[in-house]
């Protein structure tokens, strides 16, 4: 028997020893999954922290460039309108001196008119006079060819 319970002393002790390293190695690799636990919690919370922060940035810059957008419209739209009535007021411009240039044109035209009929009247006066002044002076040829005795259908 003391053979036996110094042997299944022996045993216990080094059950006991064996239990002792395996309740350390639980509490170590407890610890291990404690610490790597609260280190992936804490790298979680740091990339959460990361995504807000870029989330804010990104709907700071969507929001920034969404005004951007709207100014740009709005400029876009405001040169429209001017170019438009410019444009506009561009071919009232136009229409008006077109208006002034027919006009001109009728006035001239009048005027054109006006001054060929006094020419084709003073031609028309002219020739009258010079067709007496070349009958007057045919008849005093005419005259003097009959004193010489000559007949003045025969020449």
């Amino acid at each position: 028997w003391r053979d036996m319970t110094w042997q299944a002393k022996a045993d216990n002790e080094v059950l006991k020893r064996r239990l002792w390293d395996l309740q350390k190695a639980l509490e170590q690799a407890q610890e291990d999954k404690r610490d790597i636990h609260e280190e992936m919690t804490r790298q979680y919370q740091q990339l959460q922290k990361q995504t807000a922060a870029q989330s804010q940035r990104l709907e700071a810059k969507v929001k920034s460039l969404q005004e951007q957008l709207a100014t740009k419209l709005q400029e876009s739209q405001q040169t429209q309108e001017t170019a438009t009535q410019e444009l506009a007021e561009r071919d009232r411009t136009i229409a008006q001196l077109q208006d002034r240039l027919n006009a001109m044109e009728r006035e001239y035209e009048k005027i054109l008119h006006g001054s060929l009929d006094l020419v084709l009247a003073k031609m028309a006066e002219a020739s009258q006079h010079w067709e007496e002044v070349g009958t007057t002076i045919a008849m005093e040829h005419k005259e003097h060819l009959q004193e010489f005795g000559l007949n003045p259908l025969e020449i």
